[in-house]
């Protein structure tokens, strides 16, 4: 009886438990959330929607800028362009 309860009873019974456990696993994941990636100036994460996505340079390298840095970008240059106007 022992032997039975080893060779047949002990792995069908762990193979269901591990069956049912990765089932429940499944079934409680949420559908993935939008993809996220770092910005290439603050390097602070951002879903793709929210990010601008430039290639840069002959090699085809795409970068990906949010809001903030952009904005920060065009007031330093405008700054640096009103600057050159005004010592002319």
């Amino acid at each position: 009886m022992f032997f039975v309860f080893c060779i047949f009873i002990l792995p069908i019974t762990v193979l269901v438990i591990l069956l049912l456990s990765t089932r429940q696993k499944t079934d409680s994941e949420s559908p993935p959330a939008d993809p996220t990636e770092v910005c290439a100036f603050c390097q602070k994460d951002f879903p793709m929607n929210q990010l601008l996505e430039k290639e840069v340079g002959t090699y085809g390298r795409v970068y990906c800028f949010c809001r903030e840095c952009i904005e920060k970008l065009y007031n330093e240059f405008k700054n640096q362009q009103t600057q050159k106007q005004e010592n002319k």
